[in-house]
């Protein structure tokens, strides 16, 4: 049975009993629009078209083709045109060649060695863009790696669709010394009163609303431990923990001129493409001049997740500019002055530095527009020194009392 479907055009006084004829035979006909009082359009299959002729003549009505689809139509169709079918084969075969080497080269997991240092001695091991799979030895690249880097203590080497990608594990060179105990102690950074204080680990000697001077210590990395009559018997020394908030001010200024001068693109843009095959590329543009700026977009050809080829395509959007001198209103002044703000207030949060309050005032005189004031904020505090060691107190014996 020969698949596909035909779109078809009825016209006869007998086109209504034309359809009945070909239901009767159990026809699938579908869509049916009458377009006219002597004339319908219907669907049907390819194998029910072929047998409609003993029913076109008893009825006398004129069929006409409108519209075919399917696989016969398609062959018939090259049949008639073989450059597409020879296309089709191009390509294929074309990928079919690409697919068979390496496109792509992808390491994962390094960080004492640079990747550029990485594919520099892949380079020098042979292994280039365009290579051949078959004369990659995946288990020979990951020894000669862990030969050639001390710190990689593992490598897994293999093939990804059209790339090869390295898995890396890194560690210390030589053996790794056991971890000594570290007893320190934790000091202020800044000048403040203390907002809130958790301690873990230590004694704390200040609580939340003393007031604190850069460097003074916070925390002590030594416990007393006492008897039950609560005298100290010995000092035990650790590593201070705590997570301690100081609330202080930081000064702010910013300023900028009202004169400025702006960018306008009075002209047309212009528009042309580039090539590039591996680290190759046919540029079709002309030099960039003064005044000029210019935007590239490029986009890998038969590209996928596995299955990348050295073929890009490019397009080059050059436009010219002009540099107009202007002056900024004072609202426009004002409102650039408060996004400065907010952008350095947003620095200031992604360090974990909490905005308590904002005391800055905006100034704008004749020739510039002026921030100055104080943030007050909540900054964490607490830097890791070694704590001095006292002498152990005299150990008590029953003549002492």
């Amino acid at each position: 049975m020969a698949p596909g479907f035909v779109r078809v055009s009825v016209k006869g006084q007998q086109c209504q009993r034309f359809v009945n004829l070909c239901r009767g035979r159990e026809m699938d006909l579908k869509r049916i629009i009458r377009t006219g009082e002597t004339e319908l359009q219907l669907t049907m299959k390819v194998a029910d078209f072929l047998q409609i002729s003993p029913l076109r003549r008893k009825t006398g009505v004129h069929i006409h083709i409108l519209k075919k689809r399917g696989p016969l139509f398609f062959l018939l169709f090259c049949k008639r045109r073989k450059m597409i079918p020879a296309g089709f084969l191009a390509v294929f075969c074309l990928l079919f060649l690409l697919s068979g080497r390496v496109w792509n080269v992808e390491i994962r997991g390094n960080i004492l060695n640079p990747t550029t240092q990485l594919m520099g001695f892949l380079k020098e091991q042979g292994i280039h863009f365009g290579m051949s799979r078959k004369k990659i030895s995946c288990s020979a690249l990951a020894a000669s790696l862990r030969r050639e880097f001390p710190e990689i203590t593992w490598v897994s080497a293999g093939f990804s669709g059209t790339g090869l990608r390295f898995e890396i594990r890194e560690g210390s060179v030589g053996e790794k010394a056991e971890p000594e105990e570290k007893y320190c102690s934790l000091f202020s950074t800044l000048d403040g009163v203390i907002d809130s204080m958790v301690t873990r680990q230590g004694t704390p000697l200040v609580r939340a609303g003393d007031e604190i001077k850069k460097g003074q210590e916070l925390v002590s990395g030594i416990v007393d431990i006492t008897d039950d009559s609560q005298e100290v018997i010995r000092y035990e020394y650790v590593q201070a923990d705590a997570d301690i908030y100081v609330c202080h001010s930081i000064a702010y200024y910013d300023t900028f001129p009202l004169d400025i001068e702006k960018k306008v693109w009075p002209g047309k843009k212009k528009t042309t493409f580039f090539f590039q095959l591996g680290s190759s590329f046919l540029d079709l543009s002309s030099p960039l001049q003064q005044n000029e700026d210019r935007l590239i977009c490029r986009e890998s050809l038969f590209s996928t997740g596995i299955f990348q080829v050295p073929f890009s395509l490019g397009i080059i959007t050059t436009s010219r500019f002009e540099l107009r001198k202007e002056r900024l209103t004072e609202d426009a002044a004002k409102k650039q002055a408060i996004q400065r703000l907010y952008d350095y207030e947003e620095k200031l949060i992604e360090k974990g530095v909490q905005i308590s309050e904002n005391n800055v005032k905006i100034e704008i005189n004749h020739q510039d527009c002026v921030s100055r004031g104080t943030l007050t904020v909540i900054e964490r505090t607490g830097r890791e020194a070694p704590t001095e060691k006292k002498t152990q107190p005299k150990e008590r014996t029953p003549e002492d009392g």
